[in-house]
């Protein structure tokens, strides 16, 4: 049985669908992106950080809009947003890393599928930050958490993704520790 949920999205034009780190897409609806190369599916081990800026340099002109990064402004911000959802649907949250380009969430299971959540969390961030485009990519991906030991799992690796990258470990109102 499912009792929660890893959600990741990602904010605009910051991890496209044939990026050379890999992707989960399954489709490249930009022609011109199309043509700088195939998708490769998952995640690439180890990136090939090489390629990385050649790729984004061809491909930043093919975007609709200009590529949104979270920054230290605007984190609180989000996670301001994100409070607000989860108080107005009574949802638990075990874990929540908002990174530069995505964010990582925890969600025990509730009333509500994930992808109402979801929307919901960028919608209300989207708001929060007075945007009239929406900063986030379309969908998102989700983990099926099964176990109270896959759970610690991913406790641990969202709590550990901002200090990986640099960043401040993040604490905030909305995460309810689990005892578990």
């Amino acid at each position: 049985m499912i009792i929660a949920y890893h959600a990741i999205f990602t904010t605009y034009g910051t991890w496209l669908p044939n990026d050379p780190r890999g992707s989960y897409s399954k489709e490249i609806y930009n022609d011109d992106l199309c043509k700088l190369g195939e998708i490769k599916y998952g995640r690439q081990t180890p990136p090939p950080k090489h390629q990385i800026l050649k790729y984004y340099l061809q491909a930043v002109p093919t975007l609709n809009r200009e590529a949104y990064f979270i920054n230290d402004n605007t984190r609180p911000v989000i996670a301001g947003a994100f409070a607000k959802v989860v108080n107005r649907f009574n949802i638990e949250v075990a874990a929540c890393t908002i990174m530069n380009d995505h964010v990582h969430i925890l969600i025990l299971r509730s009333g509500y599928n994930i992808e109402y959540v979801v929307n919901q969390l960028k919608g209300a961030a989207t708001k929060a930050l007075n945007l009239n485009d929406s900063p986030w990519t379309r969908g998102f991906w989700k983990v099926f958490i099964d176990s109270e030991e896959f759970l610690k799992i991913a406790i641990k690796y969202v709590n550990n993704n901002p200090v990986k990258s640099g960043l401040s470990p993040q604490i905030w109102s909305f995460v309810k520790p689990l005892s578990i």
